[in-house]
């Protein structure tokens, strides 16, 4: 029989291993941005939400801590995924519960979804998480439990996107998704969104940021509507938004 101190144990084990570490707040190179750690032992945790039960898009927050509710899990945290377009529909690639719901994209096009080389950013329970140039993606022959394609690539085995200029004019809010090259740890970074200064960066910029973090590989998410939230209390009033696709880590 179990002793009161093993089954105390036990369940302060069970406690911690729902609570995900905060959302942090840093600084760099003239930068200010939110960062989400997602370690391998929560990659169980998260997962990719498009469509509700009929088919039709969640598009927002609200929706979606909707759906969760009803399976009976809450929100630890959730991010906007990669771009998108009318519908919303994800512009490339999107597995969702190990289903293929959209293909992947390697037509030419305008804009940063287009601005190759793109890349697509899945987890597989057996491989693990990874970020790899789109036109990589089929011969890896894997069957990942999420994957979302985005453009552009930011990093790539430690290389700035060739394009980006490091003295570019063009500051924007913005967000990606990396992964720590040492520990496999995911990171959902977002710039700010209220400083108007330190919140709106550049390509390069970011880049540069999760270099510092330890990546080597990272995806750019998306602009200017992007967003975060952590463990909103039930039936909470988000702010309007539109998205295609979430990230969300649930307990």
């Amino acid at each position: 029989m179990s002793s009161p101190f093993c089954l105390s144990l036990a369940l302060l084990g069970f406690l911690f291993s729902t609570v995900l570490s905060a959302t942090e707040t840093i600084e760099y190179e003239g930068g200010l941005y939110h960062i989400q750690k997602v370690p391998a032992q929560d990659y169980a945790k998260l997962d990719f939400r498009w469509l509700d039960s009929s088919g039709k898009p969640l598009s927002n927050f609200g929706a979606l801590q909707k759906q969760l509710s009803s399976e009976g899990k809450n929100i630890l945290f959730a991010t906007n995924a990669g771009i998108y377009e009318r519908g919303p529909k994800p512009c490339g690639l999107t597995i969702s519960a190990s289903k293929e719901l959209v293909p992947l994209n390697l037509a030419p096009g305008e804009g940063n979804f287009y601005l190759k080389p793109n890349g697509v950013f899945y987890l597989d329970d057996k491989a693990g998480p990874g970020i790899v140039e789109a036109t990589e993606y089929p011969a890896l022959r894997l069957q990942p439990r999420f994957a979302n394609q985005s453009g552009p690539l930011l990093l790539r085995q430690g290389v700035i996107h060739p394009a980006f200029n490091i003295n570019s004019p063009n500051r924007r809010q913005r967000s990606a998704v990396g992964i720590v090259a040492s520990s496999q740890e995911i990171l959902f970074v977002m710039s700010d969104r209220g400083d108007r200064e330190k919140g709106r960066v550049t390509f390069h910029q970011l880049s540069r940021l999760f270099l510092h973090l330890g990546c080597q590989d990272a995806l750019f998410l998306d602009g200017d509507i992007s967003q975060m939230i952590t463990s909103p209390a039930p039936n909470t009033k988000f702010t309007p938004n539109t998205f295609a696709g979430m990230f969300v880590v649930t307990d």
